[in-house]
């Protein structure tokens, strides 16, 4: 039997500047009013034509907030700095000693693509991020997502293959071995992985596979 594929797209982010909880000379606090949350299900019987929708959609979120940003989109890591004002709420709190980590209440936001893997006979779920945009506590250190995005992406490619499923000539070869990976195919997305992987050269994204 196959296993049925679909997408999901999960957005949660502040509709607007929140006030700063820590801050004495705030008045009020962050409701429930203040975050918009979708989540947006991506269904056809070749699932190559309800990831593309997905895509679409997410891409349409970005639109909508760079709007409101009054600001052009560029590229996918400009997005992961610019899209922090509608994910980070500034209320975190930095603790520790020689390193540093937030506790925060972001850590739930973001604008995040799904593969959605569905075993009929199991009655069972796996869900595997693809692509996405999230808080960021330290934008200057590795983003996390990235290295489960690619590890979605492998695991895509992967089951497509094994159900059957078109694919066309939708692929795209990336080398990892820059990031203690080896070579690999991924289904291709709007986003230039090849070189994401060329701008996290040095880290080692593929180092718990």
């Amino acid at each position: 039997m196959k296993t049925n594929i679909h997408y999901l797209v999960e957005a949660k982010y502040w509709r607007r500047e929140v006030p700063n909880i820590h801050d004495k000379f705030s008045v009020g606090l962050p409701t429930e009013a203040d975050i918009a949350e979708t989540h947006t299900k991506f269904e056809h019987a070749s699932p190559i034509v309800a990831r593309g929708a997905a895509f679409n959609h997410y891409s349409s979120i970005l639109d909508v907030l760079y709007d409101g940003l009054e600001k052009q989109r560029t590229t996918d890591a400009q997005a992961r700095i610019d899209l922090q004002k509608y994910l980070d709420s500034g209320n975190a709190l930095e603790l520790g000693n020689t390193t540093k980590f937030k506790t925060s209440p972001d850590f739930d936001k973001g604008i995040e693509i799904y593969l959605v893997m569905e075993n009929l006979l199991k009655k069972t779920e796996e869900k595997f991020l693809i692509h996405g945009i999230r808080y960021l506590d330290y934008p200057e250190r590795l983003d996390g997502g990235v290295e489960e995005s690619l590890q979605g992406l492998i695991k895509e490619y992967t089951s497509y293959q094994q159900n059957g499923y078109e694919i066309k000539n939708n692929t795209e070869a990336l080398n990892l071995e820059d990031v203690g990976g080896e070579k690999v195919t991924i289904i291709k997305t709007p986003f230039n992985w090849q070189k994401l992987v060329l701008d996290y050269k040095g880290y080692d994204l593929c180092d718990v596979w």
